[in-house]
């Protein structure tokens, strides 16, 4: 007993220190001469992280650190970025070492990284091969020089298609991008909601996607937020809303050369900065995609044919007996496979007419397509069982597959022919029982599962009262030794609303902004939200399962919000009842 014990044990701490990762993270394009990069040690995953120890950096100038931020999701601890400025001195290929860290009583060594260092002249040479003009910093603010017309002009997000109009079943890929030649920490406030689509993620934020573009003869670090291929449900007009982004811009006020970076995060709050470096000054503003209406299209109803069920793209059909003959009531297989380009997530199998004699089955599916490809490309395979209890040869029949191209715009039928399969007088061979054994029926093998699930559930039971028992055993420390746990206890809503209270007074933008992030702050902690799930349909299932009578109301000041921060229209209201209002709900939810 104290071996499953232990070994129980051992499994949830292997749970619990598998989720956290410690990596070093440095600018992947190459850092001029004279420029200063930072080089970011991300622990994530933390809930006690002790200390640090980084390595020397001789091969740089040191300019500052450490500077530690500490980022939280839905109230629990997530993430520490431990960033180090440098200096790059002289051309060349430099190794970065990994730091040394004890996160949540572990000892971690994160990965060693490599920057490229060029000459000022090898970067002139570059850009003019590029035809660009200047750098990609917009670092240094001018005296005079008004921030938040820099920060326009110099960081935005755009979201592209690759179409506008499609068929029904026809994959829209849909690209989110910031472009920035700015000093950056971004967070994603609001994710696109991409409703009438099955959706699937081809790159998202994690896989940190950076390039640079030229727009407008100037060179702009471009950060791939989210790519996603939209496959359409049925035939309308849809609407993907906007993304929303809160950044704070750090300039300099000193004409200084500095490569400039970008940190972006989603559904991470980012703590407070308690100052800015020297000779720096930060500034916040909100950017975010325009909306966009994608105009899908159905199918023609001209030449359709009968067994059509959704299918778009291109196909090819293969179809096989996996066992010519077989004996009476002996399992066989029919295996019908789909090859090609298309919606393979939306795909069903292929209706078979079984002959008179054979009964057929639902289908198993395997399906293997990339997800990265636009339409997917792969194969689906649809596995019918079928069984027969009369001899003789059965003929199956022809199998079609009906499909839409739309390159040709035009209905396509490919047939696969699966043959005979032989049902002989044998019966079913059954397993063979050594002296002294009994057949068991079905009945009598479920008996014994059932039995064995049993015992497996009473087998842990005790486990866990031995484990209960042993503790209880333990000689009590003395009074005076015992540490008593601080009860955490969670904020009033008062305080959850406290940084709206204090923009009661500023600009639509900043009272709106915040307390948006307040309303969802708790309720992303409250409902188990993160990421990707923040979205107000999300939040309406949430709601419904609670039973929130207030859902309605909920949701309209939230949407109420959106227009107040992403819009120019003037709201005309009292703040104080707002607050007031959103105060009452969010304890009705608390409570």
């Amino acid at each position: 007993m104290k071996k499953a014990a232990f070994i129980l044990l051992f499994l949830f701490s292997i749970a619990a220190n598998a989720q956290v990762t410690f990596k070093t993270i440095v600018p992947q394009q190459p850092v001029v001469v004279g420029e200063s990069f930072r080089v970011q040690y991300v622990a994530e995953g933390v809930e006690n992280l002790y200390h640090l120890i980084a390595p020397e950096f001789n091969q740089f100038r040191f300019v500052r650190g450490p500077e530690v931020y500490t980022g939280k999701a839905s109230g629990k601890a997530v993430s520490k970025n431990t960033v180090y400025t440098l200096e790059a001195l002289e051309p060349g290929t430099y190794k970065i070492e990994g730091a040394l860290a004890g996160i949540n009583g572990r000892n971690y060594r994160s990965n060693d990284a490599w920057v490229e260092v060029i000459s000022q002249s090898q970067s002139e040479k570059q850009r003019k091969e590029n035809g660009t003009s200047g750098d990609n910093s917009a670092y240094f603010l001018k005296p005079g020089e008004d921030p938040y017309k820099k920060i326009r002009d110099n960081l935005f997000v755009k979201v592209s298609l690759d179409r506008r109009a499609c068929f029904s079943g026809e994959p829209v890929v849909a690209t989110f991008k910031l472009y920035s030649r700015l000093e950056s920490k971004s967070e994603i406030i609001k994710n696109p909601g991409f409703y009438g689509f099955t959706v699937h993620d081809m790159i998202n934020l994690a896989d940190k996607v950076m390039t640079t573009e030229t727009v407008n003869g100037r060179l702009f670090d471009v950060h791939t937020i989210r790519q996603v291929q939209l496959y359409p449900l049925q035939a309308g007009s849809f609407v993907i809303d906007a993304m929303a982004i809160n950044n704070k811009v750090e300039f300099s006020r000193s004409a200084v050369t500095k490569k400039t970076e970008q940190e972006i995060a989603e559904g991470i709050t980012v703590e407070e900065i308690d100052s800015p470096a020297p000779g720096t000054e930060i500034f916040e503003s909100s950017v975010s995609t325009e909306s966009v209406t994608i105009t899908v299209k159905p199918t023609p109803v001209k030449n359709k044919p009968i067994e059509f069920n959704g299918a778009t793209g291109r196909f090819t059909i293969e179809a096989t007996i996996e066992k010519k003959e077989l004996a009476k009531n002996e399992e066989g297989q029919l295996v019908v496979t789909i090859k090609g380009k298309g919606n393979f997530s939306q795909l069903t199998g292929p209706v078979i007419k079984w002959p008179s004699g054979v009964e057929g089955f639902e289908a198993l599916v395997n399906e293997q397509f990339d997800k990265l490809t636009a339409p997917f490309k792969g194969q689906k395979t649809f596995s019918y069982p079928f069984v027969s209890s009369k001899p003789g040869d059965y003929s199956l029949p022809e199998i079609n597959f009906s499909f839409f191209d739309p390159d040709s715009n035009k209905y396509k039928t490919v047939s696969a022919n699966p043959g005979n399969v032989a049902i002989t007088n044998k019966e079913k061979a059954s397993p063979t029982v050594t002296a002294g054994e009994k057949k068991r029926s079905i009945a009598d093998v479920n008996r014994k599962a059932s039995l064995v699930a049993a015992g497996i559930v009473v087998l842990a039971v005790l486990v866990v009262l031995l484990y209960w028992v042993m503790r209880r055993k333990e000689p009590e420390k003395p009074l005076e030794m015992v540490e008593e746990t601080p009860v955490v206890i969670p904020p009033s809503v008062d305080e959850i609303l406290q940084p709206a209270t204090e923009h009661l007074q500023k600009n639509d933008k900043e009272f709106y902004s915040s307390l948006y992030r307040s309303i969802w702050s708790h309720l992303a902690s409250q409902f188990n939200l993160s990421g990707t799930e923040m979205n107000k349909q999300m939040l309406s299932i949430k709601l419904d399962e609670q039973g929130f009578a207030g859902k309605n109301d909920l949701l309209q000041i939230l949407q109420h919000c959106e227009k107040g921060m992403f819009t120019n229209a003037v709201l005309e209201e009292n703040r104080e009842e707002l607050l007031q209002r959103v105060k009452i709900l969010l304890e009705q939810i608390n409570s």
